[in-house]
């Protein structure tokens, strides 16, 4: 029980903490704290839209952040989040528009289209670390401007379906993925069963499986983990792939159950966002699901606070930056006090 409330009380200090320099912000500029928290909480949850359009939003963000998260545990800090996405809406479009199928053979083939396609984008930096020793960030990061501009290419060029708007065919009726609940114009569709499911997934893995133990070990210490027998290249590889696959995956799920085609920038940055739901959640599996329920109703809500408290919706882009600010300071604290204990330690007698 004192692990679990440890967890849950680390998981909430850096969003009690936003709120409230938040709220010193308000103040300051003459506005009502109390009244902007509350337009916060209404715009989220008040209401069966709020509540449609943060679990349909929380969707990729669970998925992107549990790949980012997955990658971290591994050492591994995967930034090509949004290009791991975006070249999984691309292949989804693809297969989802160009290949006529019955439905039961359609939907998965194209979910796992773009879950291959991101996976095979976090593959090559992987291998470019294990190979050549060049830095995961650098090289996520500039396959993310690859992927956008690749996918802004072919929605105005080979796959474009010749609209007004820069955008593909609509898929097919038989790559549509369901809806759970429709409350227009917001529809939260089985992808977020796809996303909660494969949380307890990868819990198993990362925790019950020979593998989740190697990426743990390489995340903790690559050199004792290839002195013990553990072939880092190989996990580092594998880590980014499935990392990126993740990330590809929800951009399929946005294509054949929010979209239904793919359009130029039809993320709002649901790749950048997922670092934060993954840090908020401490990098594990099953905090990912209510980080990224946060994460989904802060961008539904930013509207509603406009409209309702008079802030400007930028508040809640600061929120998220002090979320992450707050996280990565109570890291570095934790990390500086137990290098001070561990020099406080006596050291062995001879």
């Amino acid at each position: 029980m004192l692990p679990l409330v440890s967890r849950l009380v680390s998981l909430l200090l850096p969003l009690l903490l936003s709120l409230i320099v938040c709220g010193l912000i308000i103040a300051l500029s003459g506005g009502d704290p109390a009244e902007a928290l509350a337009a916060l909480a209404v715009g989220a949850f008040g209401s069966a839209e709020g509540i449609a359009s943060t679990l349909m939003k929380a969707t990729p963000l669970m998925l992107v952040g549990l790949g980012v998260a997955f990658g971290l545990r591994a050492g591994l800090f995967n930034i090509g989040g949004e290009g791991q996405l975006y070249v999984g809406g691309i292949a989804a479009a693809a297969v989802g528009a160009w290949l006529g199928l019955p439905w039961l053979f359609h939907l998965p083939l194209t979910l796992l289209a773009g879950a291959c396609a991101g996976g095979v984008w976090g593959a090559i930096p992987g291998w470019l670390k294990a190979r050549r020793g060049v830095h995961e960030v650098i090289n996520t990061i500039m396959l993310n401007y690859i992927a956008i501009h690749l996918a802004d290419y072919l929605v105005n060029g080979p796959m474009a379906a010749g609209a007004a708007v820069s955008q593909t065919r609509p898929i097919a009726a038989t790559a549509t993925l369901p809806l759970l609940w429709s409350v227009p114009p917001a529809g939260v569709g089985y992808g977020l069963l796809i996303a909660m499911a494969l949380c307890g997934l990868f819990y198993v893995i990362l925790f019950d499986t020979p593998f989740g133990y190697e990426a743990r070990a390489v995340g903790h210490n690559p050199e004792a983990s290839r002195g013990g027998g553990i072939d880092v290249g190989r996990v580092t590889v594998r880590a980014l792939a499935l990392s990126g696959a993740l990330a590809g995956l929800a951009g399929a799920v946005e294509v054949c159950g929010v979209h239904r085609t793919l359009y130029a920038q039809f993320s709002p940055g649901y790749g950048f966002d997922g670092i934060a739901v993954a840090l908020l959640a401490r990098n594990h599996p099953l905090g990912v699901i209510p980080a990224a329920l946060l994460f989904g109703g802060l961008r539904t809500a930013d509207r509603f606070l406009q409209l309702s408290a008079g802030v400007p919706r930028d508040l809640v882009v600061i929120l998220q930056a002090l979320i992450i600010l707050f996280v990565g300071a109570e890291y570095v604290s934790k990390t500086a006090i137990q290098k001070i204990l561990r020099g406080r330690q006596p050291s062995p007698t001879p």
